[in-house]
């Protein structure tokens, strides 16, 4: 068994006043250069639980990268090197009801299983050196039997997409103890890769899951908007490529396709209480230059969506306004019989959207920033602020919203509409850094 060396620690706010004892188990992922951290913040016991594991080579994958892909046909003409640090960035950790967590990295080649119980961690699958395969970037678990959800695709097919030989690559959607690593293949299905979450719905019948393709027309120039404004404007102009969600019926084995009218679906959540309802953040954004480099192409949309019976997945409803600028989750919860849907906005808004009606139920600022200007391009560069929030996870009892800054927790009190002063900190150690999202334990 391929046991890594694993470090815990703890980190205890309990002192700090003014945050109440909250239902709520967050899971997050940090990231220095030669260690990963990931964190469980349990607000009820007001502690962090840290886990800190080495940062694993792959050099057998470079080597195949290397040898198989010019540079140019790497995404945003990144070195080979550069990409691989990518792919293996972590993205998610997921916590099990059993104490197993779980860590999905940038499609990744292995998912580090970590034993919170016994401080102990393996990677799944145990032969993962050999096979080169890439992982989705959030998994779920299946509500039937507590199994944790991926889809796989062979390093190899990844290649020959990026060299435009291919279009799809042989998907695997797999299920895996989180205890023991053993796993069922649930379907297989060719696909766009690049697959960034997979989710059950809250019955276990349907599979949903979508690729992760910020795919302009034009590609952006490899230049900044101030050295090359009309070339920014041309790529803006032309577009991107819109997506289509998978949806697996595992009663009927069928499968079926759809299209997202807004680009880049990326994270979607299923209703609290209707199980064939899910909510899909479409974030309308590109990349220049590199993935730190994000380029807001203007309002993002949530979108409601049903899945029918009949085989087919809809657009119900959708949210959008000239301010909703989205990056990353979203999370739906029950407040006093109305469910809501949480979404931090680009750069300073908290914003809480009608389930029902799909429409702004309060939007919030927690900071002062200037307007966004598109005037010159038609497009503009993702702000960047140590303030801003893109994690959001409510309490369980939906009272209150937490958000994630780079530095501190910031939590929101939904019947009172406030920010409360105290500010959790993300006991960060130097030259570490939060990335991906944060999720609940059992998501």
């Amino acid at each position: 068994m391929n046991r890594i060396d694993t470090t815990h620690s703890s980190f205890s706010f309990q002192d700090l006043e003014g945050v109440p004892a909250m239902e709520a188990v967050i899971s997050a992922c940090r990231s220095m250069e030669d260690r990963k951290l990931y964190d469980v913040i349990d607000f009820r016991q007001k502690v962090v639980n840290r886990w800190s594991i080495p940062a694993i080579p792959m050099p057998r994958a470079l080597t195949a990268m290397t040898e198989t892909l010019p540079q140019r046909a790497l995404p945003l003409q990144l070195s080979h090197q550069n990409y691989l640090n990518f792919l293996l960035t972590p993205h998610v950790a997921q916590l099990s009801e059993s104490g197993m967590l779980l860590i999905a990295m940038n499609n990744g080649f292995f998912i580090p299983r970590i034993d919170t119980k016994n401080n102990q961690t393996t990677l799944f699958p145990e032969d993962y050196a050999e096979r080169l395969m890439l992982y989705t970037a959030t998994g779920d678990f299946f509500p039937r039997d507590g199994r944790w959800l991926f889809v796989r695709w062979p390093l190899q097919q990844a290649m020959e997409i990026l060299l435009g030989h291919q279009s799809e690559a042989d998907c695997e959607i797999g299920a895996m103890d989180p205890l023991t690593g053993a796993i069922e293949i649930l379907y297989r299905i060719t696909a766009s890769d690049v697959i960034h979450q997979v989710t059950s719905s809250p019955d276990g019948r349907y599979l949903v899951f979508t690729s992760f393709q910020a795919r302009p027309v034009i590609p952006y120039p490899q230049a900044t908007p101030e050295q090359d404004p009309e070339g920014f404007r041309r790529s803006h102009e032309a577009g991107m490529h819109k997506e289509r969600m998978v949806t697996i019926d595992l009663v009927t084995g069928r499968h079926w396709r759809t299209e997202i009218p807004v680009p880049v679906p990326a994270h979607f959540e299923f209703d609290p209480v209707d199980p064939w309802v899910f909510y899909v953040s479409a974030h309308h954004f590109s990349w220049s230059g590199s993935h730190a480099n994000i380029v807001l192409e203007g309002p993002a949309a949530l979108l409601k969506m049903r899945i029918l019976a009949s085989g087919a997945t809809v657009v119900e409803r959708s949210y959008s306004d000239p301010l909703f600028f989205r990056i990353t989750q979203h999370m739906p919860f029950r407040r006093q019989g109305v469910t809501l849907i949480a979404v931090t906005t680009i750069p300073n808004k908290l914003d809480l959207i009608e389930a029902a009606t799909m429409t702004l139920w309060r939007r919030v600022e927690y900071f002062a920033h200037p307007p966004i200007d598109f005037s010159r391009t038609g497009n503009a560069m993702c702000p960047k602020h140590p303030q801003m929030c893109l994690n959001v996870c409510p309490s369980a009892d939906g009272r209150y919203v937490i958000l994630e800054s780079h530095t501190y927790f910031l939590v929101y009190d939904v019947d009172q509409d406030c920010f409360l002063d105290s500010k959790p900190p993300l006991f960060l150690p130097q030259k570490a850094g939060r990335v991906g999202h944060t999720r609940m334990v059992g998501q």
